[in-house]
C-alpha cells in the first residue's frame, strides 16, 4: 500500500491518495471508477499521472464550487435578515430571533425531560434519534447562524481564497 500512496503523493496527487484512507482495494477501485486507471494490473505510467492530476484539478474545481455555493448560501440568510431589519413591522425584525428563541426552548425542554424520566425500551431509539437531531442540526445551526462557525469556516474561506 505505501509504494502507491508514495507514488501519488510524490507526484502531487495529494488529493487522489487520500482515496487511501478507505484502504488501498477502495483507493485502487475508486481511481478506477473516476478515471478508468486500473492500477491493480498495471503500474502507473505518466499518461497515468497526467490523468490523475486532470481528475485531481476537477475536484479540487468541484469542491471550491460546492465551498462557493455554501458560503452564498450562508451569505444569502445573513442579508435577508439585514433586509429584515431594515422592515417596519416588529415580528419581521424579531422573526429570526423568535424562530431560535422557540427551538432553544424546545429542545431544552426535551433534552431537560430525557434526562429526567424513564423512557420506555422500545422508545429510546426515537429519542436518541431527535436528540441527535437537535443537537447536531437546530442548536449548531442556530449557534452558527447567530456566531459563525470557526474552524471549518476558516478553512473554507482559506481554500477560496488560494482559488
Amino acid at each position: 500500500m505505501m509504494p502507491l500512496v508514495e507514488m501519488l503523493a510524490s507526484a502531487g496527487l495529494e488529493l487522489v491518495s487520500k482515496f487511501i484512507d478507505a484502504g488501498k482495494d477502495k483507493a485502487i477501485d475508486v481511481i478506477k471508477e473516476k478515471t478508468g486507471i486500473d492500477f491493480s494490473k498495471k503500474e502507473p505510467t505518466e499518461q497515468d499521472i497526467q490523468a490523475l492530476k486532470e481528475f485531481q484539478e476537477k475536484e479540487r474545481d468541484f469542491i471550491l464550487k460546492q465551498l462557493e455555493i455554501y458560503a452564498q448560501d450562508k451569505a444569502n440568510a445573513r442579508h435577508m435578515q439585514e433586509v429584515a431589519l431594515t422592515q417596519d413591522g416588529w415580528f419581521a425584525k424579531n422573526f429570526i430571533y423568535l424562530f431560535a428563541f422557540f427551538w432553544s426552548i424546545v429542545s431544552g425542554v426535551f433534552i431537560f425531560m430525557a434526562m429526567m424520566y424513564d423512557i420506555p425500551q422500545q422508545n429510546q431509539r426515537y429519542v436518541d434519534t431527535i436528540i441527535g437531531f437537535l443537537m447536531g442540526t437546530i442548536i449548531s445551526g442556530i449557534i452558527t447562524f447567530f456566531y459563525g462557525s470557526s474552524l471549518g469556516s476558516k478553512e473554507k474561506t482559506k481554500l477560496l481564497k488560494e482559488k
